[in-house]
């Protein structure tokens, strides 16, 4: 499953006030009142309060598929998801302080680097290298290297479904030929096109009509 959200908090307050259990159930139950809407799923999450002044570690995991299928292009849906993200860390934030956690204490509140961030660095690696008008093939090969180990590194942590349509949202080239990468990106653009199918089973006459005029045009 991938990391869909993560952050990190920090508050000046002194460890032996608290209940760490208690803490962490707290701040859980708070968490997930807001991520399961927010990306339309039910996460799972890992909470951590260490010592010191209090230091909360919060991790969310779940599936990148679920969480944009609102969204229109895997690419937009990735940029949606890290504002998501720090929506969350901000909601979060706000409902302690209403809770009763004075607002002084809070020493930092921040999002953690997750998958779709990582995901991003990797699109906008790709975007980088294709307006590269004047390169060498030696700079060629290095940076379409970089790429298909970070593929590879994002694609370990995934589900297939979640790889599938990661992969299947760029280019072949960038995809590591020493794996089931680039066979998963195609069995999941023919799956894709599959439930494009099924889900008409019943369409109209006058739509499947518009279809079969498509398809002779093409």
């Amino acid at each position: 499953m991938a990391q869909i959200a993560g952050m990190h908090l920090h508050f000046d307050i002194p460890f032996y006030e608290i209940d760490e259990r208690e803490t962490e159930e707290y701040i859980s139950s708070i968490v997930k009142s807001y991520s399961n809407i927010i990306f339309d799923q039910e996460t799972e999450l890992k909470v951590g309060v260490y010592e010191g002044s209090v230091k909360v570690y919060i991790a969310l995991t779940g599936a990148i598929y679920l969480a944009i299928g609102q969204y229109g292009s895997f690419r937009s849906g990735i940029d949606y998801m890290i504002e998501d993200a720090k929506n969350l860390k901000g909601l979060v934030v706000s409902q302690l302080i209403k809770n009763g956690v004075s607002e002084s204490d809070v020493v930092s509140a921040r999002k953690l680097h997750c998958t779709p961030d990582k995901i991003r660095r990797v699109l906008l690696s790709i975007e980088r290298l294709e307006s590269k008008t004047n390169i060498s093939k030696i700079d060629l090969q290095k940076e379409l290297s970089k790429i298909k180990s970070s593929v590879r590194n994002i694609c370990n942590w995934l589900d297939e479904k979640d790889v599938g349509l990661f992969a299947s949202s760029i280019d072949p080239k960038y995809l590591p030929e020493d794996s089931r990468i680039p066979e998963i990106a195609k069995q999941y653009k023919i799956n894709a096109r599959e439930e494009d199918i099924v889900f008409f089973p019943l369409a109209s006459v006058e739509y499947n009509e518009q279809v079969n005029k498509a398809l002779k045009r093409n």
